[in-house]
């Protein structure tokens, strides 16, 4: 192994600890954004640049502005409502965690990855047919899976009620507060 591919496994392995243990989830956004841009490093050393640039635009780009922005929409809600409303979600969070990771490695239990077509240094003719050919309901579940997060993070920030539901003394109380 060369210094280089060290340095990057280090790097790589430094920033997903970090992502996961990190406190201020802003930095873990940044550690992550660090864990995308190290792992485009590695695509490009790879011969697969093509790779290595739509990691950079769509991982370290818009998916941590994504991730960014429902940081920024969660804590929103706890500076309005107080309290963090993801608590009581924790065992729940944990049991699903187990149960997808479950049935990851059960999908990977016999699997030997084995490519018949050579994929050209990750040039967009050699993968496209690949993306969507094969793994075209793959691609659409996680598409689907980014989607319901997103909307699942928008509809834990809006409150039980909105303020003109109340009655005019409780609107007055919540106001104040």
């Amino acid at each position: 192994m060369s210094p280089l591919e060290g340095l990057a496994l280090f790097l790589l392995l430094l920033s997903g600890v970090l992502v996961v243990t990190l406190r201020n989830a802003i930095h873990a956004a940044l550690a992550l954004i660090l864990n995308f841009l190290v792992l485009a490093g590695v695509y490009v050393a790879l011969d697969a640049r093509f790779l290595g640039f739509i990691q950079i635009i769509v991982y370290a780009g818009a998916i941590v502005v994504l991730f960014l922005f429902v940081i920024m929409l969660l804590f929103a809600a706890q500076g309005e409502v107080g309290f963090d409303p993801l608590v009581r979600s924790k065992p729940l969070a944990a049991l699903l965690a187990l149960g997808v990771a479950g049935a990851l490695l059960s999908g990977l239990w016999g699997l030997r990855p084995a490519f018949t077509q050579d994929l050209k240094g990750g040039l967009p003719q050699a993968l496209g047919p690949l993306l969507y050919g094969d793994w075209l309901l793959v691609l659409l579940a996680v598409g689907f899976l980014l989607m319901a997060a997103t909307v699942v993070a928008v509809a834990l920030v809006q409150p039980a009620r909105p303020l003109d539901a109340l009655p005019r003394e409780e609107r007055e109380r919540e106001v104040v507060r």
